[in-house]
């Protein structure tokens, strides 16, 4: 599928809204643009949020915080 869309002025182009549908794209979202190394092509892509994978892992059972950097800073002291 390919679309057509304008450059404005301040070099913002409109991502039409059956892609930002089909790619869960909200106001805000964070893109990656890649220029291809020798072609003149770019490449746009959602970015990877490691926050919001991280709230989809479900855990068994709920860790406190304070406890888990402790253990953590007694496990660098060994190292």
């Amino acid at each position: 599928m390919a679309y057509q869309t304008t450059i404005t002025k301040k070099g913002q182009i409109t991502i039409p809204k059956e892609i930002r549908d089909i790619l869960r794209l909200k106001e805000g979202k964070k893109l990656e643009v890649e220029l291809e190394k020798g072609k003149r092509e770019i490449k746009i892509r959602p970015a990877y949020d490691f926050l919001e994978i991280a709230r989809k892992i479900k855990v068994k059972k709920k860790i406190n915080p304070v406890k888990a950097r402790e253990y953590m800073e007694k496990q660098y002291e060994r190292l």
